[in-house]
């Protein structure tokens, strides 16, 4: 049996930050918790689905909705600096750490991808045992029209609480017509970014590829084979650098930006089961860390 649980914690400037948790009735079938941070529009009831799943594994989790995202305060799309949000998810990770015992493990999709690693370079590991990223935004493949990148650019200075279109297209993110037709009728899903979110979004792609060898925690990085979002090119890049000892890429071939949600979603699935796995028996004692297959990477 799985407990949902609604709840806030006050973030930076004091917002009202939203976050759910998934909790297995009985705390000794629990073998670890996901932290999961969202991507760009979403929220975190996107992630019920694989909660469920999760807890049929026996992991717990806790998904939280950026500010300006979901049930979060702030203006849609809009954040007034882009360290914000890994200051927000600091002060989570905190809150994790005092609830949640085992191993914890940091889930980010595409834009909560970049976050996560943001939030490991300025904080460290803040107790995670493992780093999980699903289509992580670490450069882009969407077109930006020009007329927007020169107007983000003003707009920055002269007009900070503009928000413009994100230029997502729905169909780029997944072939599940299913799911696909839940889109336009969510109404926690948006479609605006501020000029901050944007610039903030491209200064973190040259910070994080510069400096992706202090990232030491186990690694698991799932890419989609038609990206048109987010760069796969410069992922796999960003994870030739990791500094971290135990790191796995997997790539859907067939998948759309968002793996999770897509038809090769069982595959992914399992994949960070086995990922979660491996991190818990790495957790239990350093003896364990051989049976770590370190060339577990395919694709």
């Amino acid at each position: 049996m799985v407990k949902r649980h609604e709840a806030s914690f006050r973030g930076t400037y004091d917002s009202e930050i939203f976050y759910q948790t998934w909790t297995l009735a009985k705390k000794d079938d629990v073998k670890g918790t996901v932290i999961v941070t969202h991507g760009l529009a979403e929220h975190s009831d996107c992630y019920h689905s694989l909660a469920e799943h999760l807890a049929e594994k026996g992991w717990n989790t806790l998904a939280w909705d950026l500010r300006g995202h979901g049930q979060s305060s702030g203006k849609r799309g809009y954040v007034a600096e882009i360290e914000d949000f890994s200051k927000d998810l600091k002060i989570l990770s905190e809150i994790a750490s005092e609830h949640h015992k085992g191993p914890r493990v940091l889930f980010g999709h595409s834009l909560g991808g970049q976050i996560c690693l943001r939030a490991l370079l300025d904080y460290g590991d803040m107790t995670y045992s493992a780093l999980a990223l699903s289509s992580p935004a670490l450069g882009l493949s969407v077109k930006v029209p020009a007329f927007k990148e020169k107007l983000a650019h003003i707009a920055a200075d002269w007009l900070p609480r503009l928000t413009m279109h994100n230029e997502l297209d729905y169909r780029d993110l997944t072939r599940d017509e299913d799911h696909l037709a839940t889109y336009a009728n969510d109404p926690l899903r948006q479609d605006k970014i501020s000029p901050a979110l944007y610039l903030g979004m491209l200064k973190n792609f040259s910070l994080i590829k510069e400096r992706a060898r202090e990232i030491h925690l186990p690694t698991l990085m799932q890419l989609a084979g038609v990206e048109r979002i987010v760069s796969t090119k410069t992922s796999e890049e960003v994870f030739e650098g990791l500094g971290s000892e135990v790191k796995v890429l997997r790539i859907y071939p067939e998948s759309h930006h968002e793996i999770y949600n897509d038809l090769d979603k069982d595959s992914a699935r399992e994949d960070l089961v086995e990922f979660l796995e491996r991190v818990r028996k790495l957790a239990s004692g350093p003896a364990n860390k051989k049976k770590i297959n370190l060339n577990a990477a395919r694709k």
